[in-house]
Protein backbone atom coordinates (compact mmCIF):
# COMPACT_ATOMS: atom_id res chain seq x y z
CA UNK A 1 0.00 0.00 0.00
CA UNK A 2 2.73 2.48 0.97
CA UNK A 3 4.74 1.73 -2.14
CA UNK A 4 1.66 2.27 -4.32
CA UNK A 5 1.12 5.71 -2.80
CA UNK A 6 4.76 6.63 -3.33
CA UNK A 7 4.48 5.56 -6.98
CA UNK A 8 1.29 7.62 -7.38
CA UNK A 9 3.02 10.69 -5.89
CA UNK A 10 5.99 10.26 -8.23
CA UNK A 11 3.64 9.86 -11.20
CA UNK A 12 1.81 13.09 -10.30
CA UNK A 13 5.09 15.02 -10.09
CA UNK A 14 6.32 13.58 -13.40
CA UNK A 15 2.98 14.27 -15.08
CA UNK A 16 2.99 17.93 -14.04
CA UNK A 17 6.66 18.57 -14.85
CA UNK A 18 6.19 19.08 -18.64
CA UNK A 19 3.41 21.61 -18.01
CA UNK A 20 5.53 23.44 -15.45
CA UNK A 21 8.56 23.52 -17.70
CA UNK A 22 6.56 24.75 -20.70
CA UNK A 23 5.47 27.94 -18.97
CA UNK A 24 6.66 30.99 -20.90
CA UNK A 25 6.28 33.62 -18.20
CA UNK A 26 9.45 33.64 -16.08
CA UNK A 27 9.96 35.02 -12.61
CA UNK A 28 12.65 37.58 -11.79
CA UNK A 29 14.11 35.04 -9.35
CA UNK A 30 14.16 31.37 -10.23
CA UNK A 31 15.47 29.59 -7.14
CA UNK A 32 15.49 30.18 -3.41
CA UNK A 33 16.35 28.77 -0.02
CA UNK A 34 13.60 28.65 2.62
CA UNK A 35 13.54 27.89 6.31
CA UNK A 36 10.15 26.72 7.60
CA UNK A 37 8.92 26.30 11.17
CA UNK A 38 5.91 24.06 11.76
CA UNK A 39 4.83 22.64 15.11
CA UNK A 40 8.37 22.85 16.49
CA UNK A 41 9.85 21.16 13.41
CA UNK A 42 12.30 22.96 11.17
CA UNK A 43 12.47 22.19 7.45
CA UNK A 44 14.59 23.48 4.61
CA UNK A 45 12.95 24.01 1.21
CA UNK A 46 14.45 24.76 -2.17
CA UNK A 47 11.70 26.62 -4.10
CA UNK A 48 12.14 26.61 -7.86
CA UNK A 49 9.97 28.98 -9.91
CA UNK A 50 8.81 27.71 -13.29
CA UNK A 51 6.61 30.76 -14.00
CA UNK A 52 5.04 33.66 -12.10
CA UNK A 53 2.33 31.23 -10.98
CA UNK A 54 4.04 27.88 -10.35
CA UNK A 55 6.69 27.09 -7.75
CA UNK A 56 7.78 23.57 -6.78
CA UNK A 57 9.94 23.04 -3.70
CA UNK A 58 11.63 19.88 -2.49
CA UNK A 59 11.66 19.91 1.33
CA UNK A 60 13.80 18.11 3.90
CA UNK A 61 13.83 18.02 7.67
CA UNK A 62 16.14 16.05 9.95
CA UNK A 63 16.20 15.27 13.64
CA UNK A 64 19.02 13.11 14.95
CA UNK A 65 19.70 12.13 18.56
CA UNK A 66 22.93 10.39 19.44
CA UNK A 67 22.19 6.91 20.82
CA UNK A 68 18.48 7.55 20.24
CA UNK A 69 16.98 7.79 16.79
CA UNK A 70 16.78 9.78 13.59
CA UNK A 71 13.70 11.27 12.00
CA UNK A 72 13.85 12.34 8.36
CA UNK A 73 11.09 14.26 6.57
CA UNK A 74 11.17 14.36 2.76
CA UNK A 75 8.50 16.11 0.69
CA UNK A 76 7.66 17.82 -2.56
CA UNK A 77 5.67 21.04 -2.21
CA UNK A 78 4.03 22.46 -5.35
CA UNK A 79 2.36 25.89 -5.02
CA UNK A 80 0.13 27.73 -7.48
CA UNK A 81 0.17 31.52 -7.00
CA UNK A 82 -2.96 33.40 -8.05
CA UNK A 83 -0.91 36.50 -8.82
CA UNK A 84 2.56 37.68 -7.94
CA UNK A 85 2.83 41.15 -6.53
CA UNK A 86 4.24 42.33 -3.20
CA UNK A 87 1.78 39.95 -1.56
CA UNK A 88 1.18 36.67 -3.40
CA UNK A 89 -1.58 34.29 -2.22
CA UNK A 90 -1.37 30.63 -3.21
CA UNK A 91 -2.84 27.16 -2.92
CA UNK A 92 -0.61 24.14 -2.76
CA UNK A 93 -0.02 20.56 -1.77
CA UNK A 94 2.49 18.54 0.17
CA UNK A 95 3.42 14.95 -0.63
CA UNK A 96 5.94 13.42 1.70
CA UNK A 97 7.43 10.59 3.69
CA UNK A 98 8.17 10.74 7.41
CA UNK A 99 10.90 8.20 8.19
CA UNK A 100 11.69 7.29 11.79
CA UNK A 101 14.73 5.11 12.50
CA UNK A 102 15.25 4.23 16.16
CA UNK A 103 18.57 2.74 17.20
CA UNK A 104 16.59 -0.21 18.57
CA UNK A 105 13.49 -1.56 16.90
CA UNK A 106 11.91 -1.28 13.47
CA UNK A 107 12.17 1.74 11.20
CA UNK A 108 8.82 3.17 10.12
CA UNK A 109 7.68 5.26 7.18
CA UNK A 110 4.51 7.33 7.34
CA UNK A 111 3.15 8.97 4.19
CA UNK A 112 1.76 12.50 4.20
CA UNK A 113 -0.67 14.00 1.71
CA UNK A 114 -1.74 17.57 2.38
CA UNK A 115 -3.50 20.62 0.98
CA UNK A 116 -2.33 24.12 1.81
CA UNK A 117 -3.30 27.72 1.38
CA UNK A 118 -1.23 30.73 2.27
CA UNK A 119 0.57 33.81 1.16
CA UNK A 120 4.06 35.07 0.61
CA UNK A 121 4.99 38.70 1.26
CA UNK A 122 7.96 39.89 -0.84
CA UNK A 123 10.05 42.58 0.86
CA UNK A 124 11.94 42.80 -2.43
CA UNK A 125 12.72 40.36 -5.24
CA UNK A 126 15.31 38.55 -3.09
CA UNK A 127 13.60 38.14 0.28
CA UNK A 128 10.14 37.09 1.49
CA UNK A 129 8.14 35.90 4.50
CA UNK A 130 5.15 33.60 4.34
CA UNK A 131 2.46 31.85 6.30
CA UNK A 132 0.58 28.69 5.39
CA UNK A 133 -2.45 26.77 6.73
CA UNK A 134 -2.59 23.03 6.04
CA UNK A 135 -5.00 20.09 6.03
CA UNK A 136 -2.97 16.88 6.21
CA UNK A 137 -3.74 13.19 5.93
CA UNK A 138 -1.08 10.81 7.24
CA UNK A 139 -1.05 7.11 6.42
CA UNK A 140 0.82 5.52 9.30
CA UNK A 141 3.13 2.52 9.09
CA UNK A 142 1.91 -0.54 11.00
CA UNK A 143 4.67 -0.05 13.62
CA UNK A 144 4.59 3.75 13.74
CA UNK A 145 4.29 5.54 17.06
CA UNK A 146 4.37 9.03 15.51
CA UNK A 147 0.68 9.87 16.00
CA UNK A 148 -0.26 7.04 18.37
CA UNK A 149 -2.30 5.57 15.52
CA UNK A 150 -0.29 2.71 13.98
CA UNK A 151 -1.44 1.31 10.62
CA UNK A 152 -4.27 3.86 10.43
CA UNK A 153 -5.04 7.24 8.92
CA UNK A 154 -4.62 10.50 10.83
CA UNK A 155 -6.20 13.76 9.71
CA UNK A 156 -4.87 17.00 11.18
CA UNK A 157 -4.50 20.71 10.63
CA UNK A 158 -1.21 22.55 10.83
CA UNK A 159 0.32 25.95 10.26
CA UNK A 160 3.77 26.94 9.08
CA UNK A 161 5.73 30.17 8.80
CA UNK A 162 8.73 30.56 6.52
CA UNK A 163 11.35 32.97 5.29
CA UNK A 164 12.99 32.70 1.86
CA UNK A 165 16.09 34.17 0.23
CA UNK A 166 15.97 34.15 -3.60
CA UNK A 167 18.98 34.09 -5.91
Amino acid sequence: MIYRLILIAIAIVLATAPTALSQTEKSSHNIGLSASIQDGQFDILLPVWFSNHLCIAPAVGLLWAEEGASDIRLAIVPRYFFYKEQFAPYIGARLGALIASPNEGESTTDLLIGLAGGGEYFLDEHFSFGVEAQLNLTLSDEFSARFGNPDKKTFNTAAAVFATVYF
